[in-house]
């Protein structure tokens, strides 16, 4: 089963004990990701440290593993379902590249 994640799941990962975690890494899904998921992430590094008790190196570390369980998805190949993603996702226009994912790779859910 392929699963469109977001940055928000992602981020539930990296929190000590979440059960997003256990779910990505258990490998029972195939999970994919646009590829500004990264940098959106990185924007929140700091708090995401320092609520789940994370040094830089274990942010790193957790990042390497759930990283290593997600397919990052270039934009080439979601663009052109990026207008059809627009008009499904008027009002929360900022979940649109996943929206775009999830028709381009024939996705069964996000």
């Amino acid at each position: 089963m392929k699963i469109v994640i977001d940055a928000n799941m992602v981020i539930a990962a990296l929190v000590k004990g979440s059960a997003a975690r256990k779910i990505i890494i258990n490998g029972k899904f195939e999970f994919v990701s646009p590829d500004f998921v990264i940098d959106e992430i990185r924007k929140y590094e700091n708090e995401i440290c320092e609520k789940a008790g994370l040094d830089r190196e274990g942010f790193e570390l957790l990042m390497v593993l759930i990283f290593g369980k997600i397919t990052i998805i270039a934009a080439d190949e979601y663009k052109a379902h990026m207008e059809n993603a627009g008009k499904l996702m008027r009002e929360d226009i900022k979940d649109v590249p996943y929206v775009a994912c999830y028709l381009a790779l024939k996705c069964d859910g996000i």
